[in-house]
């Protein structure tokens, strides 16, 4: 597992992290569904009203490893206000009750996407990510847009071009680093 985190690299005593944030775009025409539903069952609800505590914790146990932490600085009414916009879905993945991982669609855009540590490498992501896509065309989308950056799992960019996503924009960005400023939550190196 250590592998999967070899690419981030560690703390600075600044508290920054410095990053490449990758911008991609697809239309339904260029779609290549790749994923083979999974040896497990696997069932995807949406969850129409998720309450501040459903959502932290599906953004924390998905987005920690990957040092997500946007969300994490937001108060909970503002949260509240984004989980009830009618455009606005959060679809959740499970096995047996337990969390696989979800994704999150708004307007356009394909916000959040991931698994949990326990399912990664069993080759559920392109399924689920075929999902997402799958939904957000669905919703009327004509061009849907998503980003990933280099602190996340090292195969997102590669599996977003397989499924038809073409590179738009990258920045190179400096952000904090939530490993400075919550050291007892997101520990490293990752467990």
């Amino acid at each position: 597992m250590s592998d999967l985190f070899a690419h981030q690299p560690p703390p600075r005593a600044d508290g920054r992290v410095a990053l490449t944030i990758t911008h991609l775009e697809m239309e339904r025409v260029d779609w290549t569904r790749r994923g083979q539903p999974p040896e497990l069952m696997v069932a995807i609800t949406r969850e129409a009203l998720p309450t501040v505590a459903l959502y932290r914790d599906l953004y924390d146990r998905v987005g920690r490893p990957w040092l997500w932490f946007e969300r994490r600085l937001m108060r909970d009414g503002a949260l509240a206000e984004l989980l009830g916009d009618p455009d606005h879905e959060l679809h959740v993945a499970r096995h047996d009750g337990d969390l696989v991982g979800y994704f999150e669609l708004k307007a356009d855009e394909l916000v959040f996407f991931g698994l949990t540590l326990a399912y990664v490498g069993r080759r559920i992501g392109p399924w689920l990510l075929d999902r997402a896509i799958e939904r957000a065309f669905a919703r009327g989308t004509r061009k849907l847009s998503l980003n990933t950056n280099t602190l996340d799992h090292p195969g997102a960019l590669k599996t977003y071009r397989k499924a038809g996503f073409r590179i738009v924009r990258t920045k190179d960005k400096e952000l904090q680093d939530p490993r400075v400023l919550w050291p007892e939550v997101y520990r490293w190196p990752p467990a």
